[in-house]
């Protein structure tokens, strides 16, 4: 039990620490293609801790780019190859309230551009801790299709537990179409027990390229 309640505790202080890094990132640069409604997508989410943070940090940050004027409803779609993890996000989060709709399929990051019920257009693709060292002909394909489905004006997102790892998948994701627009490091992240491993330690946005 005490096990647990500090596991808890670290996620907390984890999403805490991970929202204040992604209002640094995003401050300014969020805007919404549809004036009502502001869509995210964020892949390879295994159980998707960061999905309540993660949309109202970003509708918060749209919002205010859009003046105030109006609340967005947010679509937040997140995907990953585990059916499992899937499922435990999708009953933790349900369907979705207060303008919020959620929905959690099992989908494969490489296959996106065949999948006829994944639209494109998201305002927010975002992509947590991606493990480039795994794969990366893998990596490229998945940011290539993230790219693919941004709105024109659409932002990807990604954070990283190590600066190597972090280097190599920027140089990918320039590789497949992608400009970077910031890069910045989590001075705040956890330290994990493999050296040089931090919770969410670097983080950066992109557009994609004319």
């Amino acid at each position: 039990m005490a096990g647990d309640q500090r596991h808890r505790a670290q996620l907390a202080a984890d999403m805490k620490r991970l929202e204040k890094q992604l209002r640094r990132l995003c401050q300014d640069r969020l805007r919404s293609a549809d004036a009502k409604r502001l869509r995210v997508l964020d892949l390879a989410c295994g159980e998707c801790f960061e999905a309540e943070m993660l949309q109202r940090v970003l509708r918060q940050l749209a919002e205010e780019n859009h003046g105030r004027e109006q609340s967005l409803d947010v679509e937040f779609v997140g995907a990953d190859i585990r059916e499992r993890e899937i499922s435990r996000a999708a009953e933790r989060c349900g369907a979705g309230r207060q303008g919020v709709d959620y929905r959690f399929l099992v989908k494969d990051g490489q296959k996106l551009s065949q999948d006829a019920d994944l639209e494109e257009d998201f305002d927010v693709v975002f992509v947590r801790h991606q493990n480039y060292y795994l794969g990366g002909k893998e990596w490229h394909e998945l940011f290539e299709q993230s790219l693919d489905k941004l709105a024109p004006e659409g932002k990807l997102v990604i954070t990283s537990y190590f600066d190597h790892e972090h280097e190599l998948a920027k140089g990918a994701i320039e590789k497949v179409g992608g400009d970077l627009i910031e890069d910045i490091a989590n001075r705040e992240a956890r330290a994990l027990a493999t050296k040089g491993k931090h919770v969410d330690k670097r983080l950066a946005m992109f557009r994609r390229r004319e």
